[in-house]
């Protein structure tokens, strides 16, 4: 009588979402596996600049620095395709897959080292994942998405590795060593996390050894600073400030919908500490309507197609300096006042789950369609002769994806994403869907053309192809 008491005052016999056994945990990290695994899988990391590393890496069968100042996040992307190429490898799939690898490895491999120093305040890596990372991760290749993610391993061993072991030294200064040359953000990310390991190395009661790696480390992040200082002072030809300024200003002002349901969600998870709204989400009915929104915003992609801009994610990487230095109070919090949030741990556990299930669903989605316009682009590829401008072909008139061929696509990637997904007889390539200069190539000049004999490219059907169509006056050259 006693158990279909408890049953009844939890609303029916439906189980309350706060108990250990109904963790939303484990299903959250398999579908974001299950995420990654797929987008590896369809050469995602081959969507906008991802198609240009991919080509330098091919060209020079090494690694290819293309941001010096963010050199280390590079090499991060591009290393399995590298010993893939050092072993031998020359099938253009196999090669994109080991690309592909290394371009999603980054979070998986920073979630894990998280989880092993910290698991109690795994959470809190999970809840930065999916309101940042998955906010601006489409864009496969983003050096942010690094700095963001082993900002993490470096904050967990100075907050929660007590005492400091080798391992967890190991992890923290390997952790730094990549945040040296990663991104901009690090201008300030680098002195929040180099204050605490000096805050560690002066208040900390450890050996000689173990605050001389405090020491190292912190040392490490005031450089990483520094450097990020000089490329925001000296781009070059890198990226310039005003561009990641009105991303940002975009996004706050008309955030889009992963976006807007994060700002929602993270709202929810706050009010949830009262007892009133706890009570309403975890009855019956409250459950049955949290699990729709969440398979809304994951479908979302699937029912209205016409409305995703993959590109805005771009816009998003800003997300990846707000939330880690937004969420480092709360670690902070976690380290020297864990009571404080213990009676709302399970809460926020299960929130933070739902928020990387909702966002994993979602990129799947999207994933899909971006599947769908990669056979499509095949086809094309290898159905077609010399130039191919995407917005006079079926598919670029079609009203219900003729907007998303100019989102997919990015201008002056569209030459090398068509050799890399083509035929290894190259019969065609996709001209930019706008007036732009083409890189790191011109497809109407021959001697520009990239080096690939070794991995079985020929371009003479495409150049005989594309001289017959100049002698016919059907086609004109780009820009130079």
């Amino acid at each position: 009588m006693n158990g279909v008491n408890r049953m009844n005052q939890r609303g029916g016999g439906f189980p309350s979402i706060n108990r250990n056994r109904y963790s939303l945990m484990p299903v959250a990290m398999l579908v974001f596996c299950a995420s990654l695994l797929f987008a590896v899988l369809t050469a995602r990391s081959l969507y906008s600049d991802g198609s240009y590393y991919f080509l330098r890496v091919l060209t020079a069968g090494n690694f290819a620095e293309i941001i010096p100042y963010r050199s280390y996040a590079g090499y991060l992307f591009e290393f399995p395709a590298v010993i893939a190429i050092k072993l031998g490898m020359t099938d253009l799939l196999k090669l994109q897959i080991a690309f592909g690898t290394g371009c999603f490895m980054v979070w998986p491999v920073a979630m894990l080292f998280c989880h092993w120093l910290a698991p109690k305040h795994f959470w809190i890596v999970v809840l930065a994942c999916g309101a940042g990372y998955l906010n601006a991760a489409f864009v496969a290749i983003g050096e942010h998405v690094v700095a963001h993610a082993f900002f993490w391993p470096v904050c967990f061993v100075i907050l929660f590795a007590r005492p400091l072991t080798p391992i967890s030294a190991g992890i923290m200064l390997v952790s730094a060593l990549i945040l040296l040359r990663s991104y901009e953000s690090l201008l300030f990310l680098g002195p929040l996390l180099a204050s605490l390991a000096f805050w560690r190395f002066f208040t900390g009661k450890e050996k000689n050894w173990q605050r001389a790696i405090f020491l190292l480390t912190a040392i490490l992040l005031c450089l990483a600073a520094y450097i990020a200082l000089d490329g925001l002072l000296h781009p070059g030809k890198g990226p310039r400030i005003s561009s990641f300024k009105t991303g940002a200003l975009n996004e706050l002002a008309y955030p889009e919908w992963t976006i807007m349901w994060t700002y929602l969600w993270g709202l929810l998870m706050i009010a949830s500490w009262s007892p009133q709204v706890r009570r309403v989400i975890t009855q019956r009915t409250g459950i049955v309507v949290l699990a729709g929104v969440i398979l809304l915003w994951g479908a979302w992609p699937l029912l209205a197609p016409a409305q995703l801009d993959p590109s805005k994610q771009y816009e998003a990487r800003f997300l990846n300096l707000l939330v880690p230095m937004g969420l480092l109070p709360v670690a902070f919090v976690l380290s020297r006042r864990p009571e404080w949030l213990e009676p709302h741990r399970r809460y926020l556990v299960n929130f933070s789950a739902a928020l990387l299930l909702a966002q994993s669903l979602w990129h799947i989605a999207a994933t899909e369609q971006w599947r769908s316009y990669i056979h499509v682009c095949k086809d094309m590829l290898a159905s077609h002769k010399g130039a191919i401008h995407l917005q006079d072909t079926p598919y670029g008139k079609n009203p219900a994806v003729g907007r998303q061929a100019t989102r997919f696509i990015w201008e002056m990637d569209a030459p090398a994403l068509s050799i890399e997904i083509g035929p290894c007889k190259v019969k065609a390539i996709i001209q930019p869907p706008v007036e732009v200069a083409c890189e790191p190539f011109n497809p109407f000049k021959p001697r520009e053309f990239p080096n690939l004999e070794r991995y079985g490219i020929n371009y003479d059907e495409y150049f005989r192809a594309v001289i017959e169509s100049q002698k016919q006056g059907t086609v004109s050259p780009k820009p130079k």
